[in-house]
């Protein structure tokens, strides 16, 4: 008999963003065995360790690590925590996956990332779009002979409510962000507009390292019930629209299902869409917008089985977007990316 495979992870925090978003996902990842859960506050730790399966629940970080001795350790509260936090696991030599934003500051997401070279060790932060099936599935379009080379990228979202600018980027425009460097590789330059009236918004114009452009626009003019997001890839071919990260749709003169014949067309597209066929918790948004893949490839990682990605590199590379981006919308000046 075949025994599949674990790593013993810990989790740190039991807010309402972990036991809804994250801890629901683990009972369906065979390589994840929650060893146990740590919070602050005794009665969610007991909480969450009842409802998901740990059999250990700590108050105190330190204790909870010595006593499990964990492969790998997911953190998931405010930025500040993944910062302190995570640092504390890192300079054990334990590998960690962070919840974005990684850290509050430029300076200290690369002092995580530093923290980790420094023990032998690695981190992932939390950008779960890159997991998103509908985003899998373009980027792998993206690699085919019809689609050619991209030309431009297009990065619309509409957030809930922000009472600033940065907050808006920090906490929600760091997964556009991410998503555009997944898809388009590092931007070189860029050039922002912000708006801090009763709704906040950005418009960004870049330039990637490819020669590719591209502009991100987002807002925080929705409720948190009606976010709105969309992405737009032209290559020297094809053309890619994603729309929410659900479903992928290719236009191309080739892409077609029947020959039409009889008609003009000028064009076709093909649609992929994630099942609705599939259990609650996935059609739910867990699978679909990329929890379930993020906590499956830590595991895996933890395991020596895959590489571990995204990186805290990508954090620092998130928030240093972040900065461009703030730092040109208050100069009026266009700002390179990389002398942040």
């Amino acid at each position: 008999m075949v025994t599949q495979a674990t790593a013993r992870i810990a989790f740190i925090g039991a807010g309402v963003h972990a036991t809804e978003s994250l801890y629901p996902n683990i009972a369906h990842i065979p390589e994840f065995e929650l060893v146990a859960v740590c919070d602050l506050i005794a009665e969610k730790a007991r909480y969450a360790a009842r409802r998901f399966g740990a059999p250990e629940w700590f108050t105190d970080v330190e204790t909870m690590l010595d006593r499990v001795q964990p492969q790998g350790v997911c953190i998931c509260g405010p930025a500040r925590m993944h910062y302190e936090v995570g640092l504390q696991v890192l300079r054990r030599g334990i590998p960690i996956f962070v919840e974005k934003p990684p850290a509050e500051t430029l300076a200290q997401a690369r002092e995580l990332a530093s923290a980790a070279r420094q023990n032998r060790t690695w981190g992932m932060v939390a950008f779960m779009k890159r997991f998103a099936p509908a985003n899998v599935v373009a980027k792998e379009y993206m690699a085919q002979p019809s689609f050619g080379r991209l030309s431009s990228l297009t990065l619309i979202h509409g957030s809930g409510p922000y009472d600033d600018v940065r907050r808006m980027l920090l906490f929600n425009g760091i997964h556009m962000l991410d998503l555009g460097r997944f898809l388009a590789g590092d931007v070189e330059s860029l050039f922002a507009y912000g708006h801090e009236g009763e709704t906040k918004a950005v418009s960004v114009a870049m330039r990637f390292q490819s020669g590719a452009v591209g502009q991100l626009n987002m807002n925080s003019g929705h409720s948190w019930g009606d976010c709105f997001e969309q992405t737009y890839l032209s290559g020297t071919g094809d053309g890619i629209l994603i729309d929410a990260s659900r479903a992928t749709e290719v236009m191309s003169a080739a892409s077609r299902f029947a020959p039409g014949e009889g008609l003009q067309l000028f064009g076709w597209s093909s649609r992929y869409y994630v099942s609705g066929n599939m259990a609650g918790w996935a059609a739910g948004g867990h699978y679909t917008r990329g929890y379930w893949g993020e906590l499956s490839h830590f595991a895996r990682a933890a395991l020596g089985q895959v590489a571990p990605t995204p990186t805290l590199d990508d954090g620092v590379e998130a928030m240093r977007l972040i900065d461009a981006i703030l730092l040109s919308a208050q100069s009026g000046q266009a700002v390179r990316v990389a002398a942040l």
